[in-house]
């Protein structure tokens, strides 16, 4: 008996909860990223900013080689 309270009292209380959320939520209107604006360090003239690891820019990611492999512990 008192486990079956303690369920109805939790989906009273999760109801509630999502009646709350959604009458804040139609209070705040839509929400979306499309305003933000992000920069991070080193986006100076915008393009790849710090992204080439070092690289000079006439070396692009065409110019790499294959990655090395990866080798296993204990492999000889």
């Amino acid at each position: 008996m008192i486990r079956e309270a303690k369920l109805v009292g939790f989906a009273i209380l999760l109801a509630a909860l999502f009646a709350c959320a959604h009458a804040v939520g139609s209070h705040l209107g839509p929400l979306s990223t499309t305003h933000s604006q992000v920069s991070y360090p080193g986006m100076g003239g915008g393009g790849m900013g710090g992204m080439n690891m070092g690289q000079p820019a006439s070396q692009g990611p065409a110019s790499q080689g294959p990655a090395p492999a990866a080798r296993l512990r204990g492999a000889r």
